[in-house]
């Protein structure tokens, strides 16, 4: 399966996390996909809040485990700013060692994706793809293969 972006759509993701390899990896990833016309990053949570209060993201993808701003605090802050934007991002955890507690604060957050690291190339499209289907549908076309 294989997603196009609908005419005059520009789709936005921002990759978070605290280690500039995997933010690359995770950015090639998402280069490769071809969906997404605009992907920023955030080296931690106090970077990314800054950005998401200056640009709207149809996808942030973040770490948990980051200096500053760790990421259940970003989730928090991006869940606020959804409240008053009135909008729904959706938010994809991707990070090592996540704890049942770290997992039961972002469900309650609205968070509905959790990827734990390592992860292959596979599983992360499979997730993004997931939650392509499920909040984005509507902005591409979706192509079987």
């Amino acid at each position: 399966m294989k997603f196009v972006r609908k005419p005059n759509e520009k789709l936005s993701v921002l990759v978070v996390d605290d280690e500039s390899d995997i933010r690359d990896t995770l950015v090639t990833f998402l280069e490769m996909m071809e969906v997404f016309s605009i992907i920023v990053e955030a080296s931690d949570g106090a970077e990314a809040s800054l950005k998401f209060k200056n640009q709207s993201f149809d996808l942030v993808i973040t770490d948990l485990t980051m200096p500053k701003v760790q990421g259940i605090e970003l989730v928090e802050r991006i869940k606020r700013e959804d409240i008053v934007n009135k909008t729904k991002t959706p938010i994809m955890i991707l990070s090592g060692n996540v704890t049942s507690e770290e997992i039961q604060k972002a469900l309650q957050f609205g968070v509905k994706y959790v990827l734990t690291k390592p992860c292959t190339a596979e599983q992360f499209f499979e997730k993004v793809n997931i939650v392509i289907q499920k909040e984005l549908k509507h902005r591409v076309k979706i192509i079987k293969d």
